[in-house]
This record gives structure tokens, C-alpha cells and sequence, in this order.
């Protein structure tokens, strides 16, 4: 492939996948999804804000309202100590002096003529005066106490009163008289100058050497330590401290704001593209359900985050999107929608985002195994959910040890209170979600299966055939559900609403007619096919006049799929009608899941033993004859928008052979005349008992009705006639 042509297929693949996030009509449903999402998230932080953090959180300058700890450990600079102690080095550099080379240079010299003795060249003629009447001995003590003390102080004064000071310290220690003391100070006074001067560059220059290496002061905090106390003033260093432990200031924040809204703007794309990939779309008022849902956690989540503790909010989306989502969508919306209610709840700190991630992904990936098997009662989805409470508790307790978060005692009560809390909101808001936005939970289902249900008691007592008929069809379908590990529930509760159209003509059709004449003997086979077909769209009708939720009309509407009433096309035909097998076909469509092709195959197998005017001899010849009818619906194309695999085939095989196998059961048994006459022949004596008074149980033979008519060998397509 040449790189223009990857370039290409590339391109393809791009528009392929943003294609489905556009602003088309068809994708006016995750518009808005993220458009609730953004507006909830917005109203949340601004509220937040304007009620709470606005008088309650610090700012520079101001007493704090209350006092904050440390939630996290970490290392910090104390910079007004580091400051204290650099300036504490510099303030010991009082001054620099610095040597003038020529004064210095002059002064040598000086004192190597006084040390040769050239005084003319040094002294006026009255000192010389004064020098020249001591006495010899006089004189050489003086001169060696001038250039002794000469080179003592001629480098260690900086003015002419320092250096007298100097002088005269250094004559009091010598053992000169006074008078000589005073020749020897005249002297020195000529000879020396101060070369010493302060140079104001070098002493700053020197003061900020001696600061730079003083290092910086490192603090360490441990979780739960004190950061601010009440009442203290925030400092701009304590401020930045507050911020670093995620404690958000009083100022309107506007940076987590845009943070959160990009967040949710750039996750809400990754469940929208999981959801892209299922079969079974979901519709408007499912997403504005999601959307509801975390508005509700999120909201939830922040007012319980006033109380001063982390609520699990997570636990709400696990229940209630577990339980009315699939499975494969759910954990996406639950690890995404939990991280995001923490960064709401509690901020941008890593140490709180870390654990929100990872007690997000605990809690969705434990409540698809809690959930796997639909729970049949309240209490117990309370019960998991109180469990993965408990679970999400002592994994909180471990990540806060680990990650070095604060943490005390009243973690583990809060984990065990929200527990209880959030699983009794679950529970008491089911109901709610359930009614408002047509979403199933296996509560909902349970509901809808119970025999008390307006719609199946008026099967019970206006189709009782058909109501046999369904529950026969439920137990087939269900039987296979759970081995192919689907939604037993789902398909159970579709299978016993898939025929309530027949509610309507309930004596055309075979099961609930009488021994006797059959209807449609009397009527034309145009309009005999039409009133068989038109029960999939009275069904719709009865659906919608009483609220059937829209996953189960899918039932009602997919379960003969775009067969045909052969029987009738063929009798049309027969009798010269010019007719077409379009006028025999149901509208369809074909089934779009693998719940309704599942009840499609047990509809099918369940009418066709019953049309068998013979007992099954054996196991095999039920298998094979069960096989034959899911093949003609694979050959008729009906199930070529499910992925049943060959092996899953086979195992909804099983499952209707081990229902028919406890239902249809068969037992040999002799005729107890059979057996006296055998004992007569043995030379005993007994009587006879009447015939008929115990019979040789068989399979049963359904009521075949107007399917008496075919032939044995007649092709599997009309097995469904008069259904």
C-alpha cells in the first residue's frame, strides 16, 4: 500500500468516527447529553461558590475562617524562614575595607628611610630639633619603636583618629619615657598614613555571596497536620501552600471550571462511542437518563462533601446504571462519571483525583460481577451495594495509607454509613427512573412477568391457549438465556407480551379455538393470512395504550420477523387467487437482538411440536426435529442481524430439549388388562378391570386445528400457520 493510499484510508477512518459526533439531526441526542452534563457541572461550581467557598475560604491578607489540614503529605519551602536566616549571615558582614596600593607604597618607603636613617628627608628641622637633643641610646630605642609600630598600623587603620588610637596603644605597651613616647608619636604621625577604605560595592556584593549559601528551609507535613489555625492570617506563602493540598481560595475559580467543563466535554465522546457499537441504540430519552443520573450523583456527591468526607458517590451510578444499562456500557459511564464528581466535589488534588480513579474503577468493575445475575428483590440490590460499599471503604482506607493521605477512624463509620445510605437511595429512586424514562430493571421485569399484570390476566381470560402458549414460550426462551448467559429476565417478560396482539381476535388463532370447526375454513386464505398477520401490529397498539416499555415491543414487532404464511399463500394459490407472498409476509423486521431471536426460535419450535399430530419416539428425533425448524428461520435469513455462533446454537438446542424432556416426559406403561390376561395364561385367576380405567401415557399431541390438513413432510415454514 503506497503512502498516499494509507493517507487516504487514514482520512476514511477519521470521518468515520467523528462523522458519528457531528451536529447531524441523528446525533441531536449526545448534543444534549453533554449540554446537561455541562450545564449541571457549571450550576454546581458557581452555587458552590457563591454559598459557600466565597465566605468561607481563605484569602491573602485575612484571617482564616476556620482551620485546614494537611491532606496529603508533602515537602515544602519556608521561605519567610529562609529568608530570616540568609539575612541573619548577611547583617554579619559589617564592612569591607579595601587597601589603597599607593598610600601603602609611600608609607613602605618612609619607614625603609627611617630605617637607614635618612631623617633629613623625612622630618621637619624642629622635630628633628627635638630628636637630636635625646641621647644615642634614646634616639636607636625610639627609631625601632617607630618602625615597629609603623608596620604594625599601617595596614589596620582607616583614618587618621583610628591610627593616633592605634599609636598610642602600641607606645603605652613599649618601654619608652614619656618624652620619648612623644618624639616616637610626632614621628610615626609623618611616616604613617591611613590606606585602608570602605568599599560599599564589595560589602553587598559580599553580603548576598554569604546569603546564597545558606540553603533553603525544608519543611515536611504529614497528612492530618496543621496548616492554617483559625483566625491566623493567610500569608501569600501560606496561601500557596492551601492551593498545593487542593484547597480552592475565594476567588471564583474560574480555572477548575474551564478544567471540569473540558474534562466532560472530552470524556463524554468515549461512552457515546462505545454506545455507537451496540446493536440496540440507545434513544433520546435513554441518554437524557444517563445525563439525569450523574447530574443527580454529582450533585449529591457535592452536598455531601459539605458534611466533610468523601460519600461514594460512585455507588449511585453503579446501581442505578448497572441494573437498566448493558453491561458493556455501564462501567464506562461509572468509572468517568465517578472521577468527574470527585474533581467537582473536592478539587484538582492528585492525591484525591488518584483515589476518585481508583475507587471509580473498583466499584465499576465489582458491580458487574454483583450484577451479573439480575437480583429478583430490593433488598437485595441494598445488600450489594451496601457489600461494595464495604469494599470500596477498605479500599479507601488502603490507598489513603498508601498514597500517604490523611485518614482516621471516622473513614471507616463514613464508608459504612454512605453504604447504607446510597444503597436505600438506589432503591427508594428505581422506581422513579423507571417510570419517567422507560428503562428496565430486573425489579421492573419481575413486575411485568407476574401473572397479576393487567395484560397477561386478560390473556388468562380471553386467550387462555395463547396464555399457555407464551408461558411455554417463556420457559423455552429463558431456559436458553441462562445458559447462553443473557438476560433471562428480559427475554422471559418479552416472550410472555410477544402475542398480545391476539387479544383483540383472540378465535382465530388455533390455540384458543375449540374442538370443532375451524374459523378460517369458512374464510377466504387472503383474508384468513391477513388476520394472522395483523396481530404483530394490534400487539404494537395495545403496547402503547398501556405504556409497555419500548424494549419490549421490540418483542411484539420481531418475533415472526419477515416470514410468511406459507400455508395460506399456498391454499390462495391453490384456489386461483391471483396473489403475490409479499400479502403473506409479516412486516417485520427480522430480529435485531439476540433476546428477540431467542424468543422467535422458541415461538417457532414451541408451535411446531404442538402442530405434530405424533409422539416423538426418541430424544434424537426431537433434536433433529428441533433443528430443523432453527434451521429453516436461518435459511429464511431471520436471524442474519444476531451473532449466534454455531456453539451457541447448539446449546439453545439443549435448553429446549431438557424443557421439552420435563414437560412433554413420556413413560411406557403395560394395560393392566395385558397383564391379567398374561397371569391367566400362568393359571391364575383374575378379574378384569374395565378398559380405559389406566392408560398408556404418551407425548402429548397439541390441538392441531386447521394444521391437520397438511401432510407430514410439509416444509418447516408452516409451522407458525394459524399463529
Amino acid at each position: 500500500m503506497t503512502d498516499g493510499e494509507q493517507k487516504n484510508r487514514l482520512k476514511d477512518n477519521l470521518k468515520a468516527v467523528f462523522g458519528k459526533f457531528s451536529f447531524r439531526r441523528e446525533n441531536r441526542q449526545y448534543i444534549i447529553f453533554r449540554a446537561i452534563l455541562l450545564c449541571v457541572a457549571t450550576l454546581l461550581v458557581s452555587v458552590n461558590w457563591y454559598m459557600f467557598d466565597r465566605r468561607e475560604n481563605y484569602q491573602i491578607g485575612i484571617p482564616s475562617e476556620r482551620t485546614y489540614f494537611a491532606l496529603t503529605s508533602a515537602r515544602y519551602e519556608d521561605r519567610a524562614a529562609t529568608l530570616e536566616l540568609r539575612q541573619r549571615a548577611a547583617s554579619r558582614i559589617i564592612d569591607v575595607m579595601v587597601q589603597d596600593e599607593k598610600i601603602a607604597f609611600e608609607v613602605s618607603r618612609r619607614l625603609e628611610l627611617l630605617e637607614k636613617g635618612e631623617l633629613k628627608q623625612l622630618f621637619n628641622a624642629p622635630l628633628l630639633s627635638i630628636y637630636n637633643r635625646q641621647s644615642a641610646a634614646s634616639q636607636r630605642e625610639i627609631v625601632e619603636a617607630a618602625l615597629d609600630i609603623g608596620r604594625k598600623v599601617r595596614d589596620e587603620s582607616t583614618d587618621r583618629e583610628q591610627q593616633t588610637t592605634l599609636i598610642w596603644k602600641y607606645l603605652k605597651e613599649t618601654k619608652l619615657s614619656q618624652s620619648e613616647r612623644n618624639v616616637a608619636f610626632q614621628m610615626l604621625d609623618v611616616l604613617l598614613n591611613p590606606s585602608l577604605q570602605s568599599d560599599g560595592e564589595m560589602v553587598q556584593k559580599l553580603r548576598e555571596d554569604v546569603a546564597a549559601q545558606i540553603p533553603s528551609v525544608i519543611k515536611e507535613i504529614r497528612p492530618g497536620s496543621v496548616l492554617v489555625q483559625k483566625g491566623q492570617v493567610v500569608t501569600p506563602s501560606l496561601a500557596k501552600l492551601l492551593a498545593s493540598q487542593g484547597y480552592p481560595d475565594a476567588t471564583f475559580p474560574w480555572k477548575h471550571l474551564i478544567f471540569i467543563l473540558g474534562a466532560i466535554t472530552i470524556w463524554s465522546f468515549w461512552p457515546v462511542w462505545i454506545a455507537s457499537g451496540l446493536r440496540e441504540k440507545l434513544s433520546m430519552r435513554e441518554w437524557i437518563y444517563i445525563a439525569v443520573v450523574l447530574s443527580v450523583v454529582w450533585t449529591l456527591e457535592v452536598v455531601f462533601a459539605r458534611f466533610g468526607g468523601y460519600s461514594m458517590a460512585v455507588l449511585g451510578l453503579t446501581g442505578w446504571l448497572c441494573l437498566t444499562l448493558p453491561v458493556s456500557l455501564s462501567f464506562h459511564i461509572i468509572f468517568g462519571g465517578g472521577v468527574i464528581s470527585v474533581i467537582i466535589a473536592f478539587g484538582t488534588n492528585p492525591g484525591i483525583v488518584c483515589l476518585g480513579c481508583i475507587l471509580a474503577a473498583f466499584s465499576a468493575g465489582i458491580g458487574r460481577i454483583l450484577f451479573i445475575d439480575p437480583p429478583n428483590h430490593r433488598i437485595t440490590i441494598w445488600r450489594n451495594l451496601f457489600f461494595l460499599g464495604l469494599c470500596l471503604g477498605a479500599a479507601s482506607i488502603c490507598i489513603h495509607w498508601g498514597l500517604g493521605l490523611y485518614f482516621d477512624y471516622n473513614l471507616a463509620l463514613g464508608a459504612v454509613l454512605f453504604s447504607a445510605i446510597w444503597g436505600t437511595i438506589v432503591v427508594a429512586l428505581l422506581p422513579l427512573w423507571e417510570n419517567v424514562f422507560d428503562v428496565l430493571s430486573p425489579l421492573r421485569l419481575l413486575e411485568l412477568s407476574h401473572p397479576s399484570q393487567p395484560l397477561i390476566k386478560r390473556l388468562q381470560m380471553e386467550a387462555p391457549g395463547t396464555y399457555n402458549h407464551v408461558l411455554m414460550v417463556g420457559t423455552l426462551a429463558e431456559a436458553a438465556a441462562d445458559k447462553l448467559h443473557m438476560n433471562g429476565l428480559l427475554v422471559k417478560a418479552g416472550a410472555y407480551y410477544h402475542d398480545i396482539g391476539k387479544l383483540k381476535n383472540p378465535q382465530y388463532f388455533v390455540e384458543n379455538q375449540r374442538h370443532g370447526k375451524n374459523i378460517h375454513d369458512s374464510l377466504p386464505p387472503t383474508l384468513s393470512g391477513q388476520l394472522l398477520i395483523s396481530h404483530v401490529k394490534e400487539g404494537l397498539d395495545i403496547a402503547a395504550q398501556t405504556n409497555l416499555p419500548k424494549s419490549l415491543r421490540r418483542f411484539i414487532s420481531e418475533h415472526h420477523g419477515t416470514t410468511s404464511q406459507r400455508y395460506f399463500y399456498e391454499k390462495a394459490k391453490a384456489l386461483g387467487e391471483n396473489v403475490t407472498e409479499a400479502q403473506f409476509r409479516y412486516p417485520g423486521p427480522r430480529p435485531q437482538s439476540r433476546e428477540t431471536a431467542l424468543v422467535m426460535l422458541a415461538d417457532s419450535v414451541e408451535a411446531a411440536v404442538k402442530a405434530r399430530n405424533k409422539p416423538f419416539e426418541n430424544n434424537r428425533e426431537l433434536s433433529d426435529f428441533i433443528n430443523q425448524v432453527i434451521r429453516s428461520k436461518i435459511e429464511s435469513n431471520q436471524l442474519n442481524d444476531v451473532d449466534f455462533t454455531m456453539k451457541e446454537m447448539s446449546l439453545i438446542t439443549e435448553a429446549f430439549m431438557e424443557v421439552f424432556q420435563a414437560t412433554y416426559h413420556s413413560r411406557e406403561v403395560k394395560n393392566i388388562n395385558e397383564i391379567i390376561k398374561e397371569a391367566k395364561l400362568k393359571g391364575g385367576e383374575h378379574k378384569e378391570i374395565p378398559a380405559g380405567t389406566i392408560e398408556t401415557a404418551v407425548v402429548p399431541v397439541a390441538d392441531t386445528g386447521e394444521t391437520e390438513k397438511k401432510e407430514e413432510d410439509e416444509k418447516d415454514e408452516n409451522h407458525d400457520t394459524l399463529r
